[in-house]
């Protein structure tokens, strides 16, 4: 008999210790999968902020450009995007007859055209026209941003949701209802700045802010699209 319960406990405590391996197996797997988790949204948030750190410093780098070239007697109808990097003629400025007024030129601006990565953007917008290109438009005005005439801007659309609230971040921008401000009236990106300015859409949400991310929720519309103020008017 007393063979027999010591038989009892020693399977009692055999199935105890495999039962708390069990557990220990189960709560050092849970662990690991949270530091790899967390690892790779960290991961995810350094990639973002050296991107947005990235675009911020180009786009503030033509905007200085294009300030000078004004300063230096070039009106802000003369002003030229025109590159090698977009096909056609997309942004030829009739008014821009010699090389002082192309911001991508070293007798103009002395900018280099930034070409763009398609890792940063939303690949379900890969089949767009203007995928990967810096635009420009002289049909939006920014809300608060001077008078309520159009500004000079140039953008990015399609970038990727994470970017675009990491380049919001970076500049102290809110979000509402947990995402980047939404523009839901028709931002206008189908006109090309090729010399003359149309007052045609807002950007709103974005009030007073010459630099930042916003969604263009609008039918037809480009998604998450970065843009930075060249002319403020």
């Amino acid at each position: 008999m007393k063979q027999q319960v010591t038989g009892h406990k020693e399977a009692g405590n055999a199935l105890w210790f495999i039962l708390l391996a069990v557990a220990l197996l189960g709560a050092l797997t849970a662990a690991i999968s949270r530091s790899s988790d967390t690892a790779e949204q960290s991961g995810d948030i350094e990639r973002y902020r050296i991107d947005a750190s990235n675009l911020m410093r180009h786009t503030a780098s033509v905007e200085a450009a294009v300030n000078n070239m004004l300063l230096r007697g070039t009106s802000e109808n003369q002003i030229s995007f025109d590159n090698a990097f977009v096909s056609g003629a997309t942004y030829v400025n009739p008014n821009c007859s010699t090389s002082d007024c192309l911001v991508y030129d070293g007798a103009g601006g002395g900018v280099n055209y930034k070409t763009i990565s398609s890792t940063i953007l939303d690949a379900a917008s890969s089949s767009e026209d203007t995928f990967t290109e810096w635009e420009y438009s002289g049909a939006n005005d920014v809300d608060g941003v001077n008078t309520t005439a159009p500004d000079l801007i140039m953008y990015l659309s399609y970038v990727e949701q994470g970017l675009c609230r990491q380049i919001n971040r970076l500049l102290k921008i809110p979000e509402i209802s947990g995402d980047v401000p939404e523009d839901s009236n028709g931002f206008e990106a189908d006109t090309p700045f090729i010399g003359s300015f149309a007052s045609s859409a807002t950007i709103d949400s974005m009030d007073g802010r010459e630099v930042g991310c916003f969604n263009d929720s609008s039918g037809g519309g480009r998604n998450y699209t970065y843009y930075q103020v060249l002319i403020k008017r």
